[in-house]
C-alpha cells in the first residue's frame, strides 16, 4: 500500500476575504481519494471551486464545486476521487479557487503523485 499524503498547512494565505486550505490528506492506490479541510471569514465568498493542478504543465482540471459555509462554525470539509484527472497520472497540487476565476488562488496543497494505478476502482 502506498503511503498517504497528509499536511496541516497551506503555501497560499489570505486576509479577511479568503478561503484557507486547513488541512489535506491524499490517499493513493486502490480507491484513492484527497480529502481536504478549509477554514472561513464572515466575507468570504459563497461558493469555490477545487481543482488538481498538473504541476509540470499547469494543467487545470475541475474536481468539485464547494458551498462555503454548508457546515458553520467558520471551517468545512469535503472529499473528491480523482474522476477529473484520470488517465493522467503525473504529479498535482490540489487547490482551493474562486468559484468564477480559477486563477484566484485561496490555498494550494503540497505536490504529490497519481499513479496509473491509482485509477483503480
Amino acid at each position: 500500500m502506498a503511503p498517504t499524503v497528509e499536511s496541516s498547512e497551506s503555501n497560499v494565505k489570505r486576509g479577511n476575504d479568503g478561503i484557507s486550505l486547513t488541512k489535506y490528506k491524499y490517499k493513493p492506490g486502490k480507491h484513492s481519494y484527497f480529502k481536504y479541510w478549509w477554514s472561513y471569514k464572515d466575507r468570504s465568498p459563497e461558493k469555490f471551486t477545487i481543482i488538481f493542478v498538473e504541476v509540470e504543465h499547469k494543467h487545470k482540471y475541475v474536481a468539485k464545486k464547494e458551498w462555503t459555509k454548508k457546515y458553520g462554525r467558520y471551517k468545512g470539509h469535503g472529499k473528491t476521487d480523482l474522476q477529473a484527472i484520470r488517465g493522467k497520472p503525473g504529479k498535482y497540487t490540489i487547490r482551493i479557487v474562486s468559484y468564477d476565476d480559477h486563477d484566484y488562488v485561496y490555498g494550494e496543497s503540497e505536490p504529490f503523485w497519481v499513479r496509473e494505478k491509482d485509477y483503480d476502482y
